[in-house]
């Protein structure tokens, strides 16, 4: 069965599961000098891997959601990027990118969200008498990091904002 992707188009879709298409996706990548080698069901599998890693983002958004009813994060109101307010019925374009730049992530062998449990972290084990060692679980990476990624969401988390330490105030 097909993978149908479901594109939120700021009109607060209650059943979306990505930002982006297969084909805008493959020429972003294309204009970026990586080329998705999968065919159209498995890009769709990693662009929706990537959407599960900003859904995961949620609490890190400026804002909150437009319509409680919508699928995704994003439309959201309460948003200012580069000191300017973002509109409710619009997805940014950061958003897009970070979306494309994981799934490249993705098809390049990481896992975007991935489990670790101690074991995973032992490098040398003895039996009799028994020793055990661990590796730094720094040194060897508990998640993954993706700058490119980290730098396209920093304006949707606030962190590029001239108002960052602001308290919001209305008049009633």
């Amino acid at each position: 069965m097909p993978i149908v992707l479901i594109i939120e188009d700021g009109t607060s879709k209650p059943d979306s599961n990505s930002y982006v298409s297969v084909a805008d996706a493959r020429i972003y990548a294309s204009n970026r000098g990586t080329i998705f080698t999968g065919t159209d069901d498995e890009v769709a599998a990693m662009l929706i891997q990537a959407m599960d890693y900003l859904e995961a983002q949620a609490c890190l958004y400026q804002g909150c959601k437009t319509l409680p009813q919508q699928a995704l994060e994003w439309p959201r109101t309460g948003v200012c990027i580069h000191g300017q307010p973002f509109p409710t019925d619009a997805i940014p374009s950061q958003l897009i990118a970070a979306q494309v730049q994981l799934a490249m992530a993705v098809q390049a062998g990481y896992s975007l969200l991935p489990n670790y449990s101690a074991a995973d972290f032992v490098i040398r084990e003895k039996v009799g008498p028994i020793e055990t060692e661990y590796a730094n679980p720094v040194a060897v990476g508990i998640a993954p990091t993706f700058g490119a990624v980290d730098a396209l969401l920093a304006p949707l988390f606030g962190d590029c904002s001239v108002q960052k330490f602001a308290i919001r105030t209305i008049r009633v």
